[in-house]
C-alpha cells in the first residue's frame, strides 16, 4: 500500500522534472543566428559574431529568421561628442523657453492694457531727464565759475603777475567737472535709449500674448528729448581726432556765442543771454576699457521765463539731425 502510494505520487513528478529541461532550453537556450554588415557593406548571417564585428551592431535572429534583438553599432568619439552637444542645445533652449514663460508671467501681472506700457515707459524716461537736467545744471553753473575765474587770470596777466596755484587748479577742477558731467549725460542718454527698446520688446510681447492686432494699438511717441542723433561713436586715435576737427568745425559754424572753453577733448561755447541764442558743446568721450569713443553734441538755450536750459525750437532740432551727417558723412 505504502509503496503503491509512493509510486503515484512520485511519477507525476518525475515526468514534470524529466519534461522540464527541454522546456527550459527552448525558452532560454535557442540557438541564434546573428546579421552583421561589415565595412564593405557586405551583409552576413554566422552564429557567432567576430570579434572585431562586435561593435559595429548586429541583429539576433531566431532560428525561423525573426529578429529577436538588434544592438545598434557602438558610438564613434565623434557621434558621442554630437549627441552631448544636441543635450546641452536642447537644455538651453527648455531654459530659454522657461525664461520666456516666466517673463511672459511677469509682463501680464504688471500691466493690465497698452496704455499701463506707455506709462511705464514715460516715467522711467522721465526720471531719466531728471537726472540730465541736474547735470546740465551743474554744467552751467560750472561754465559761469570757469568763465570768472579765467576773467581774472586774464586781469593777472594784463597787468603782468603770475597766475597763482589756486587759480589754475580751479580752473582745472571746473573743466574736469564738465567734462564728467557730460559723460554722465551721455550714459543717462543711453539708457533712455535702453528704456526704448526695452518698451519695443514688451509692447510687440504683450500684443502676441493678448492677440491684439498691431494696426489697432497705436502708441503715441514719448514727450522725451530726441533719441542720440548727436553722438557719433569712432575707433581709435587716428580716426577719432579726425572727427573731432569736422564735429569742432560744426560747433563753430552753428554756435551763436563765442567759444568759452576749448580743452583737450572738449569745446563749449559761452552760456546764452538772450533767447536767440544758441550755445554748443561738444566732447570727446573715451568709453572705459575700449578703444572706441563718443562725440557728443549738447545744446543750451535761454527761455523766457523759464530755468530749462533744452532746446525745444525747430533750429535747434536742425542742428542736432545734422550733426552726424556733418560728421560722419565727411569719413
Amino acid at each position: 500500500m505504502f509503496r503503491t502510494q509512493f509510486h503515484a505520487r512520485v511519477l507525476p513528478l518525475a515526468l514534470i522534472l524529466g519534461l522540464a529541461p527541454p522546456l527550459l532550453f527552448s525558452a532560454h537556450c535557442e540557438a541564434r543566428f546573428y546579421r552583421w554588415v561589415d565595412e564593405q557593406g557586405g551583409v552576413h548571417y554566422t552564429d557567432k559574431i567576430p570579434p572585431g564585428q562586435v561593435d559595429n551592431g548586429h541583429t539576433a535572429l531566431s532560428q525561423e529568421g525573426v529578429p529577436l534583438e538588434t544592438v545598434a553599432p557602438a558610438q564613434t568619439p565623434e557621434e558621442i561628442l554630437r549627441e552631448r552637444e544636441l543635450k546641452r542645445l536642447r537644455a538651453e533652449q527648455e531654459r530659454l523657453l522657461e525664461q520666456q514663460r516666466a517673463a511672459d508671467r511677469v509682463l501680464l501681472s504688471s500691466f493690465r492694457s497698452v496704455d499701463d506700457l506707455v506709462m511705464a515707459r514715460d516715467g522711467k524716461l522721465a526720471a531719466v531727464d531728471v537726472f540730465i537736467g541736474v547735470a546740465r545744471s551743474n554744467v552751467r553753473r560750472e561754465q559761469e565759475r570757469l568763465a570768472q575765474l579765467r576773467s581774472e587770470a586774464a586781469d593777472l596777466e594784463r597787468s603782468g603777475e603770475p597766475i597763482p596755484p589756486h587759480l589754475e587748479e580751479g580752473m582745472a577742477k571746473s573743466e574736469r567737472a564738465i567734462r564728467e558731467a557730460y559723460s554722465s549725460i551721455v550714459e543717462r542718454e543711453r539708457q533712455k535709449e535702453s528704456i526704448r527698446a526695452e518698451f519695443e520688446r514688451d509692447h510687440k510681447r504683450f500684443l502676441q500674448l493678448k492677440a491684439i492686432p498691431e494696426d489697432s494699438a497705436k502708441v503715441p511717441a514719448d514727450q522725451s528729448r530726441p533719441a542720440l542723433g548727436n553722438l557719433v561713436t569712432c575707433t581709435g586715435q587716428a580716426q577719432c581726432g579726425r572727427l573731432w576737427e569736422q564735429a569742432a568745425r560744426y560747433v563753430r559754424e552753428h554756435a551763436t556765442t563765442p567759444v568759452q572753453l576749448l580743452g583737450r577733448n572738449i569745446l563749449i561755447t559761452a552760456s546764452p543771454k538772450t533767447s536767440e541764442d544758441l550755445s554748443l558743446a561738444l566732447s570727446l568721450i573715451q568709453d572705459e576699457g575700449e578703444e572706441t569713443a563718443s562725440l557728443f553734441l549738447d545744446m543750451q538755450c535761454k527761455n523766457p521765463g523759464s530755468t530749462d536750459l533744452d532746446c525745444k525750437d525747430e533750429r535747434v532740432q536742425r542742428i542736432l539731425d545734422g550733426f552726424r551727417d556733418a560728421v560722419v558723412g565727411q569719413r
